[in-house]
């Protein structure tokens, strides 16, 4: 009985490793997938901050325009 506890205690550990070891494949995958799928959102979101940022450009010269073309410099 005294040997056969080692061998217990080992094979625990063996399949809590090998179950740990299925869980962090499992994981990853999912991860994968997951960031799969969140990339075209995260490349829309890139999109859409450039043309904002294109756009306020557009709006603040347009406003020194407007504003260049009403207070003429005096000389």
């Amino acid at each position: 009985m005294g040997s056969l506890i080692p061998y217990l205690i080992g094979l625990v550990v063996g399949v809590s490793v090998l179950a740990l070891l299925w869980v962090f494949l499992r994981l990853r995958a999912s991860t994968k997938r997951v960031m799969r799928s969140l990339d075209p959102i995260t490349q829309k979101a890139k999109g859409l901050k450039l043309e904002l940022s294109a756009l306020k450009r557009s709006r603040l010269d347009r406003q020194r325009r407007l504003e260049a073309r009403n207070n003429p410099v005096s000389e």
